[in-house]
């Protein structure tokens, strides 16, 4: 787990859509929020988005921007950017190699039990309700997590969610980010 007043590991990639992102780049501008989700067919990861698009006009305006990481696989990211109208920066990362090295695990609790059990047939049917058609998933029990970098490149504000149905407090990360 990365503490508060730790050095930020480096985040750089290639958006769903857009340019390049580049963690080094985008805090020179001021602070960024960086975002794990789980699943993005997740009732959670849903509710967490609208809350971020609230704050994203003054963290891209006022402070470096934020950036969302996900490991849902790409296919399904193609789809939720758009359908979403998700105007940040989406990261693919099915593998987990950026939620390992940012220290983010699995989810822990009945949630995460009841996401793993859940028949293939259950999981696209509860995707065809939250996204109007079934997105393909995987890792639906891995757990969420947000932080605030500031320009020198340390955390300067660091959560952990340990349900897949914990929410980002987007509004503790645009304080953190605006201080």
């Amino acid at each position: 787990m990365i503490e508060v007043g730790e050095e930020a590991p480096p985040l750089a990639g290639q958006p769903v859509f857009g340019l390049p992102f580049d963690l080094t780049r985008a805090r020179g501008r001021g602070a960024v929020g960086v975002v794990f989700f789980g699943a993005l067919s997740s009732g959670a990861t849903l509710d967490s988005f609208h809350r971020l698009t609230a704050i994203w006009s003054k963290l891209d305006g006022e402070q470096g921007g934020l950036v969302v990481v996900t490991r849902s696989p790409l296919e399904a990211a193609r789809d939720f950017v758009p359908r979403h109208h998700v105007l940040f920066p989406m990261l693919v990362d099915e593998e987990g190699a950026r939620y390992h090295t940012w220290g983010i695990g699995r989810a822990s609790g009945v949630g995460a039990v009841f996401a793993r059990s859940q028949p293939g047939f259950v999981r696209r049917a509860v995707s065809v309700l939250r996204n109007g058609q079934p997105l393909p998933e995987a890792h639906v029990d891995q757990a969420p997590a947000a932080f605030v970098v500031d320009r020198a490149g340390k955390v300067t504000w660091a959560w952990y969610g340990a349900s897949v149905n914990d929410r980002v407090d987007a509004d503790s990360l645009w304080y953190a980010a605006s201080r």
